[in-house]
């Protein structure tokens, strides 16, 4: 998913420039029960490995976020340690 706000990146001598992007995708090792879910920045190893909760958690924090920025409610979340904020 390209990432229009932040600066784009040159792709080298001659080869122009690209804008910055958000990866995520799933790693299952061959020993592993289960996948983990990656969320980074564009090809570099910057990023977070997440449990299947902790995705859950970030979309609800970024769909409230989006929500807010358009001027909606942002509903309800459930913040970290059991607190509830409207």
């Amino acid at each position: 998913m390209p990432l229009t706000l932040e600066d784009a990146q040159e792709m080298g001598p001659g080869l122009g420039w690209q804008p910055e992007y958000a990866v995520v995708s799933l790693d299952q090792g061959v020993r592993e029960d289960a996948p983990r879910i990656w969320c980074g920045k564009g090809a570099t190893n910057q990023g977070w490995h997440l449990t299947e909760d902790e995705a859950r958690r970030l979309a609800v924090t970024l769909t409230a976020a989006a929500n807010l920025a358009a001027g909606e409610l942002a509903g309800q979340l459930q913040l970290p340690f059991g607190i509830v904020a409207a």
